[in-house]
């Protein structure tokens, strides 16, 4: 089975031209997939558009990227979500693919949007929409989401959108394995990551997903320099944002974090709570080291990232998602495509 790459599309701060233009490039520079944070704010206070009508522009422009975002079950109604889907890929050609995840406070709260029993919801939320792309009426008397004699009039190219399903925890890390054509989990050492497979080859078992390949996803944040202290530098000034507490303990390391910045993660972030983010800062620079951040992420010269790389390959990963916060965008895009990739293909 071939390792596949994919790499984050470079939101928040880049206009909708050039994130369109980013995933021909990548495309031409040989990547298997472009994944769009479907994202209403970041913590950054910068352009934001709406992805889905980006993957639909870079659809246009691409012929054989596959596109698609990582989005939550709470701001669209399936039936909305699964007829945008499958539009989408007849421009696409049937490229387009989905993850859903459990969601983040910042894309919620500040609309009334309420952030609840996501793993529940999340499940219904894929049965809803693969319902309505058989093509028949449905009737769906669910918990959240009541359809009576319901349709869509337009399927997916190949009869179904690829629903990759976003998890940590063990109840979802089940489920993925259950309803998902793949599993997307966050940046971890590759021993948690391996345990971690445990539980979704446990929901696997039960899957009624008949295919060849079920994707193993890693979102992976990079950083390529010559210099690996350089390389490094521009993690560490991130690190708050890219390592979930919980996680952390997994790995085996034991940190005693004082109360005020208890419960604070990328997902209960409010972008517009100034006070919260410096305390999720300082909490960043407090605990985590060097030796936890080495752990979590991928960075250094060509070589240094093959062996990492290497070492999530050796524990399960059959797809990348690469999020790249190197020095120079233009010599680790280069270094990445060129050097990397090939390596592994």
């Amino acid at each position: 089975m071939n390792t596949k790459f994919g790499i984050v599309a470079p939101l928040p701060g880049v206009s909708v031209k050039d994130l369109i233009s980013f995933a021909k490039k990548s495309e031409d520079a040989g990547l298997d997939s472009v994944w769009y944070p479907d994202h209403i704010l970041f913590m950054a206070k910068k352009l934001t558009p709406e992805v889905w009508s980006v993957i639909t522009g870079a659809s246009v422009v691409t012929d054989k990227i596959h596109l698609g975002a990582i989005g939550d079950p709470h701001r669209m109604h399936p039936a909305t979500m699964a007829h945008r889907l499958a539009t989408i890929d007849h421009v696409s050609d049937g490229r387009v693919f989905s993850c859903i995840g459990y969601g983040e406070k910042m894309n919620l709260d500040c609309y009334g949007i309420e952030w609840n029993k996501a793993l529940s919801r999340l499940r219904e939320s894929v049965n809803v929409m693969r319902g309505l792309w058989t093509g028949g009426p449905i009737t769906h008397n669910g918990q959240y989401f009541k359809l009576q004699n319901a349709e869509l009039r337009i399927s997916p190219v190949n009869g179904t959108v690829p629903l990759f399903i976003a998890a940590t925890g063990p109840n979802a890390l089940r489920m993925a394995g259950e309803i998902g054509n793949g599993w997307v989990t966050n940046a971890m050492p590759s021993w948690v990551y391996e345990k971690k497979s445990e539980a979704v080859n446990e929901g696997l078992k039960s899957s009624e997903i008949k295919n060849n390949r079920f994707e193993r996803a890693m979102y992976v944040f990079l950083s390529i320099a010559e210099n690996k202290d350089e390389a490094y530098e521009t993690l560490d000034n991130i690190k708050h944002a890219i390592i979930w507490p919980d996680v952390i303990e997994e790995a085996g390391y034991k940190l005693d974090i004082d109360e005020e910045y208890k419960g604070l993660s990328y997902t209960s972030i409010m972008p517009n709570d100034s006070q919260m983010l410096t305390r999720f800062r300082e909490m960043g620079q407090k605990y985590y080291t060097r030796e936890i951040l080495s752990d979590f992420v991928v960075y250094g010269n060509a070589d240094d990232v093959k062996k990492r790389l290497q070492e999530y390959i050796d524990s399960g990963v059959n797809h990348f998602i690469l999020r790249d916060f190197s020095p120079n965008l233009e010599y680790s895009f280069d270094v990445l495509t060129k050097e990397i990739i090939n390596s592994f293909k």
